[in-house]
Formats: structure tokens, sequence, C-alpha cells
């Protein structure tokens, strides 16, 4: 039905920011109630959300105000009511389900144009799709998921196009290999033909039952691989 994300005062835990998110009337909600415990006039706008959908929500601060985004997209304006440094505490409360959270100094905002932001939320598979550009230095793509109980092989692949046939070059080809006892993934690239093989052991987060966020980040001359914020592997461009 709801949920919310405040700013709070530590002191008196009262709301130097409050966000809900209300799917029973289809509106988001923002109001203070610091210093005095009681609530002003409330400032409302469509809902961005959509149930049983991943959402990437950012709050910047500003002098004058906090700028809200969801997936890219300005959702929202809020200007401060009290001093934004009277927020000293993150709450979250409700119906959603929090898969990270991030503190950071941006440089650009959105972290995440929309134009260059793709999301899928349990794709069937296989899938293939389009990343809307090139995958520039500096950004990577992550696949959240959770390897079988009883895995034989998956892999991942960066790619000319989505086509299997005929073979499509492939700049970055990642293959996890369970089958046989194997715990070995296979890196590679396909440039009209298969070059040769790097391996490294599978991580503990990639092993069978686990779930994982798996990062694939481009640098200026390799491709760093990370399971759950930890790096595992890097592929020289070829």
């Amino acid at each position: 039905n709801r949920f919310g994300i405040n700013l709070l005062h530590q002191g008196n835990m009262q709301c130097v920011f409050h966000f809900d998110a209300r799917f029973d009337q289809g509106q988001t909600v923002r109001n203070t109630n610091f210093p005095s415990s009681s609530w002003g006039p409330e400032e409302r706008s469509t809902l961005p959300f959509a149930k049983n959908r991943h959402f990437f929500m950012e709050i910047r601060c500003l002098p004058d105000r906090f700028s809200i985004t969801v997936d890219g997209n300005h959702h929202c304006e809020y200007i401060h009511r009290v001093s934004y440094s009277e927020a000293n505490t993150l709450q979250i409360t409700g119906d959603v389900q929090v898969s990270m959270i991030e503190f950071r100094s941006a440089n650009t905002f959105p972290t995440f144009p929309s134009s260059n932001r793709l999301n899928v939320a349990y794709p069937p598979l296989p899938f293939a799709s389009l990343i809307n550009g090139p995958l520039s230095v500096g950004n990577e793509i992550q696949v959240h998921g959770q390897v079988k109980p009883h895995p034989n092989r998956f892999h991942i692949n960066l790619q000319q196009g989505c086509q299997s046939y005929p073979h499509p070059t492939m700049v970055f080809h990642f293959n996890p290999r369970y089958e046989g006892g194997q715990r070995t993934i296979v890196m590679n690239s396909f440039i009209g033909s298969w070059g040769s093989e790097q391996r490294v052991a599978v991580p503990r987060n990639l092993l069978p039952g686990n779930n994982f966020v798996l990062a694939i980040r481009r640098q200026p001359s390799y491709f760093e691989v990370s399971v759950n914020g930890s790096v595992i592997a890097t592929y020289n461009h070829r």
C-alpha cells in the first residue's frame, strides 16, 4: 500500500524530509514535521512506481531544496523548510524491499540518465537486448540473480547485435562452469573465431544456490568483474 523514505533528526526522530509513496492513492507525498512535530502542508505528485517492479531512486541535496529522480527521470523538487543539516538519520519503512543503499557525492545527476539505463526485471532466458549506446569507460552493467542449486553453466556476453546466428562478435564472454564438479569461470572473445581462454576459480558468491550481484565495469584497457562488491577478475580488451 505504502512505503516511506525519511531524513530524520536523530534527537527527536522527526522528519526534516518525509517522502511517502502511496499506492492506495496513486501519489507521492512530501512533508516536514521537524522541529515542532506538527506536519506542514503536503506536496503531492503522481506515483512513479509500479508494484513488483525494481526502481532506482536518488535524492540529491542542493543548497535550497531536495531534488528527486526515479530511474533517471526527474520526479519532484522539495524546498527546504528547515536547514538540511538537521537531518542525520535515514529511515525506510513500509511495503518495499531494499536491495541497495548508497551515500555518495555525485558530480553528475541523475547518476544513471534515463537514455542510458536499461532496467529489466525477471526476463525469460535466453535474454538479449541492446544497451542504449556504447558502454563508456567507467560505466557498468549489473546482473542480479541466483545460481541454480544444481547448475551446469551460464554465460553473459557483451556482443554486437542480439542475434545468435550467424555467430556475433563478442568482445567479452563470461562463462561460469559447474558440470562434472568444475568450479571454473571461462572468459574469452569471439572475433571471427574464439581466442585463448582466460580462467579463474568460481568465487564463493557464485556457488550453487547463492544470490549475487555481478557487475562488469569498463575500464580504459580492460573489463573489471566484481561479485557482491568484490573484484574477482579483469579481462584485457582484445
